[in-house]
């Protein structure tokens, strides 16, 4: 797989990288649960993931990404 390798090259451990692929898996598990549930894309998926972000980082995913620049 691509992705692990270049966060690799950038220099992330191997921990963080496997935290992050499952991260992603979770993400795209949930999406897809929130699809069958009939929450539509945009406007629905932006409020769930503003809640989820809130609640780890105690921001909003925009503060966080301008955060990360």
């Amino acid at each position: 797989m691509i992705v692990p390798l270049l966060y690799l090259k950038k220099g992330y451990t191997r921990e963080w990288i496997n935290q992050r692929l499952q991260a992603i898996q979770v993400r795209k598990e949930l999406t897809d649960e929130w699809d069958d549930r009939g929450i539509k894309r945009g406007q629905e998926y932006a409020i769930l993931t503003d809640e989820i972000t809130r609640a780890w980082s105690g921001m909003t995913t925009r503060q966080y990404k301008n955060l990360k620049s």
